[in-house]
């Protein structure tokens, strides 16, 4: 690979970084805003990175790149917490030895922990006793997620409803029922944006 300028090296480092926390490639007004550029002098930028083979294009959208180095070739690393219970809540979960690798790509960006499932209550949404929640650590939600939720020292998966000032804990499977506790007891962690499952 040829050499970068000062700025080209700075804008480079800033893109790695981003992708190394396991965020999307920064966009051009993201990267205009970080540096005080213009529009097209980030652009310009990118298109030298990617003429000296630092990163390169996804697609034809001017702005989709990939780093093209070990950042991006290296599948990201999840560590597994020890459950998360989609039946009754249970405690707290804690982090364990086991770790697993996907494509860093694969559940998006964002800081996601990777919880092992306890329970059948969410069969209904396909996902079993064992199978592996990953979890986007967030604290909003929209209506239909199924979300992980603390309820004081306990936590769950469900998908939950607002009535009033109480909160109703929905599970998918039909066998499970709706648990109902007060809304300020409960804690939103984050939202399931996928399930791994051994086969």
């Amino acid at each position: 690979m040829q050499t970068l300028t000062a700025i080209q090296q700075a804008v480079y480092d800033y893109t790695r970084q981003a992708m190394s926390e396991g965020l999307p490639f920064p966009s051009l007004r993201g990267i205009a805003a970080h540096f005080g550029f213009k529009h097209t002098t980030a652009r310009f930028h990118l298109k030298a990175l990617e003429k000296k083979g630092f990163i390169r294009q996804r697609s034809q959208r001017v702005s989709d790149y990939l780093l093209a180095n070990e950042v991006m070739e290296r599948p990201r690393e999840f560590r597994l917490a020890a459950r998360i219970p989609a039946g009754v809540p249970s405690p707290v979960f804690d982090e364990t030895s086991e770790s697993f690798s996907v494509d860093r790509d694969f559940f998006g960006g964002g800081d996601i922990q990777a919880i092992r499932v306890a329970g059948e209550s969410m069969s209904g949404d396909s996902i079993a006793d064992g199978d592996i929640a990953m979890i986007k650590l967030q604290s909003e939600a929209n209506k239909g997620d199924i979300l992980a939720v603390r309820i004081e020292d306990e936590i769950t998966l469900k998908r939950i409803k607002l009535v009033g000032d109480r909160c109703q804990l929905i599970p998918s499977n039909p066998e499970f029922s709706v648990r109902e506790v007060p809304a300020r007891h409960l804690q939103i962690i984050g939202k399931l944006v996928g399930v791994v499952r051994k086969t």
